[in-house]
C-alpha cells in the first residue's frame, strides 16, 4: 500500500519541481537564442557591431539570472505560478524581438524561438496568459518590422516581411489553442492523481483501522510493536505495552443492548485518543480488548497514563444512553526488555491484566506488582 501511495505521489506534478524544470528549459531556449545570434554575427547577417551585441546578450543573461534566482529561491512556491512562466516568457520574447531588430532577412528564425517559450508556458498558463504572450509577441514583431523599415528600408523586402509576419500571427493563434488544451490536460491530470492519492490513503486507513472505533486493528498494532522492538534493540529507546479490557462488557451488551455496547467502545476510543500523546498508539485486539503502545515510556510513566485513562472512563457520563449505564477498565502494563521476544512482553502485560481482574477490576497493575507465580 505504501508503494502505491508513493507511485501516486510521483504521478502528481509537484509545483516546485516543475518550476525548476521550467527554469532550466527557459535557460536552454535562451542559450539556443544566443548561439543563433553569434552564428549570424559571425556570418555577417547582423547589423550590430561587437560591443552592441555583447551588451545585448549581457542584458539578456542578466535577466535570465535574476529570474532563475527567483524561481530556485522558492519565494514564489505558494503562488499559482511558482515557475514565473508569464514574466519569463515575456522576457524571452523581448530578448528575441530586440535581437531580431539587428538581423537582416533572417530575423524570422529568431522570432520563431518564441514558440518554444510559448509551448513551455502552456503547462502553467490558461487562456488569458497565453493571449497576453501571443499578443505581445505579434505586436513586438510588428514593431520590429516598423522600426527596421523606418531605419533600413533599402535593405528590406516589405512584401516578404509582411507575409512572414502573417504566418507568425497564424502560428501564434495555433499555439494559443494548443496551449489551452495542454494546460487543461495538465490540470485534469493533477486533479486525477490527487483524487487517486486520496483514495489510496482512504483504502490504507480502512486496512489498518478498526471500523467501529477508528483505532488501529490487531494486524497493524502488531506491526507497530515489531517496529518498536527494532528501535529498542538498536539504541537507547524504550516502550511499554498496556493490555486494556472493559469490565463486564458482556453484561453491558445483555442489559443495555449491543448499540449501547458499541457506543461505549466508541467513547472509550475517544477517551484513549485524548489521554495519549500523538507518538503513542492505541489498537483494538477484538471485542472489548485493547492494547496501548506507549513510546519512550517506562513503567511509572505508563502507569500514570493508564490511570488517567481509567479515571476518565469511570467518570464518563453515559446517562444519555441509560442512567444506570457506566463503564470501567482493567489495565495491565509491562515494559519491553531488550533481547526478549515480543510474546514475552505481551505475556507479562496479559498476566498483569489478569491480576487486575482477579483483584476486583477497575484498576491498573504493572509487572512490578506481579507475584512470583501467577497463572498464565
Amino acid at each position: 500500500m505504501i508503494r502505491e501511495l508513493e507511485q501516486a505521489d510521483a504521478l502528481s506534478l509537484d509545483d516546485q519541481r516543475l518550476a525548476r524544470r521550467h527554469a532550466r528549459t527557459a535557460l536552454a531556449i535562451s542559450g539556443l537564442h544566443t548561439m543563433i545570434c553569434l552564428f549570424y554575427f559571425q556570418g555577417g547577417y547582423m547589423v550590430a557591431n561587437g560591443p552592441t551585441l555583447a551588451m545585448l546578450l549581457g542584458g539578456i543573461w542578466a535577466g535570465n539570472l535574476l529570474l532563475t534566482l527567483l524561481v530556485f529561491s522558492g519565494r514564489f512556491r505558494r503562488r499559482r505560478d511558482p515557475s514565473l512562466s508569464l514574466p519569463w516568457n515575456l522576457w524571452l520574447t523581448t530578448s528575441m524581438m530586440t535581437s531580431a531588430y539587428f538581423m537582416d532577412e533572417f530575423r524570422i528564425s529568431i522570432a520563431m524561438l518564441f514558440f518554444a517559450a510559448m509551448l513551455l508556458a502552456s503547462f502553467r498558463q490558461s487562456l488569458p496568459g497565453l493571449l497576453i504572450m501571443s499578443i505581445g509577441a505579434v505586436s513586438g514583431y510588428l514593431l520590429v518590422l516598423v522600426l527596421v523599415w523606418h531605419n533600413r528600408s533599402v535593405q528590406m523586402n516589405l512584401t516578404l516581411e509582411m507575409l512572414q509576419w502573417l504566418i507568425f500571427c497564424m502560428a501564434s493563434v495555433s499555439f494559443v489553442i494548443t496551449g489551452v488544451g495542454i494546460n487543461a490536460l495538465r490540470t485534469n491530470l493533477t486533479a486525477k492523481n490527487r483524487q487517486l492519492g486520496d483514495a489510496l490513503m482512504k483504502v490504507r486507513e480502512m486496512a489498518i483501522r478498526d471500523e467501529l472505533t477508528g483505532l488501529f486493528n490487531r494486524r497493524h498494532i502488531m506491526e507497530v510493536l515489531t517496529q518498536q522492538q527494532a528501535l529498542a534493540e538498536s539504541g537507547e529507546y524504550r516502550f511499554a505495552v498496556c493490555f486494556v479490557d472493559l469490565d463486564h462488557f458482556k453484561r453491558i451488551n445483555d442489559r443495555f443492548g449491543h448499540a449501547a455496547g458499541d457506543e461505549v467502545l466508541r467513547r472509550f476510543a475517544e477517551i484513549a485518543r485524548a489521554s495519549l500523546r500523538e507518538a503513542d498508539y492505541t489498537g483494538r485486539l477484538g471485542g472489548e480488548e485493547f492494547v496501548l503502545v506507549l513510546t519512550q515510556s517506562d513503567l511509572d510513566g505508563a502507569a500514570q497514563v493508564a490511570e488517567r485513562l481509567r479515571v476518565a472512563l469511570a467518570g464518563e457520563d453515559f446517562s444519555a444512553l441509560d442512567p444506570a449505564l457506566s463503564a470501567s477498565v482493567s489495565i495491565g502494563i509491562a515494559a519491553y526488555r531488550v533481547g526478549e521476544e515480543l510474546n514475552e512482553t505481551l505475556a507479562r502485560a496479559d498476566r498483569c491484566l489478569y491480576q487486575a481482574k482477579t483483584r476486583g477490576r477497575d484498576q491498573v497493575i504493572t509487572e512490578e506488582a506481579l507475584p512470583l507465580a501467577v497463572p498464565a
